[in-house]
């Protein structure tokens, strides 16, 4: 018997990624969201410096509890932005120490390097704990903090 089954060759270059479907319910969820920063980590050894990070986020007028969106991930966690954007609709995403796969996103693992896509834009980062002992990253943290954040709202004003 013929079978007539035809293959499209980009199939075999196309990336495949598992997407999870957890729930909002599930996440470790913190913040009010106000300003729509979604910020994901992976919960370690060692606690996240949220001192540190609301100090950093205060540098572009952001308050860590009041703007933005805390989402901690367990060690096995599985995560799907594009299952959480739909509740939470994040202008800004800034990943601390995950990788584009890992969330779910078919992204290039660009760090310190702001992508605009579909109305978010995307940062990924090293994990806070490795950016507080070096202060390339951080210099290279707060670039990108103000492209994103400071000098966008100054391009809105001018416009």
């Amino acid at each position: 018997m013929e079978s007539n089954f035809i293959l499209n060759p980009s199939f075999f270059t196309t990336n495949l990624y598992i997407v999870s479907d957890e729930k909002k319910s599930e996440l470790n969820l913190r913040g009010s969201n106000q300003k729509q920063l979604m910020i994901v980590y992976r919960a370690d050894n060692t606690p996240l410096d949220e001192d540190f990070l609301s100090k950093i986020l205060g540098a572009v007028q952001y308050d860590l509890q009041q703007d933005t969106t805390l989402i901690e991930l367990r060690k096995d966690q599985d995560f799907s932005f594009q299952n959480i954007s739909k509740t939470l609709n994040p202008r800004h995403f800034i990943s601390l120490g995950l990788t584009p796969k890992e969330l779910g996103l078919n992204l290039t693992d660009q760090l310190y390097q702001p992508k605009n896509i579909e109305n978010c834009c995307f940062l990924f980062a090293n994990k806070l704990a490795d950016i507080a002992e070096d202060t390339n990253k951080k210099a290279a943290l707060w670039g990108c903090l103000q492209s994103m954040f400071i000098n966008s709202e100054k391009e809105t004003d001018e416009k």
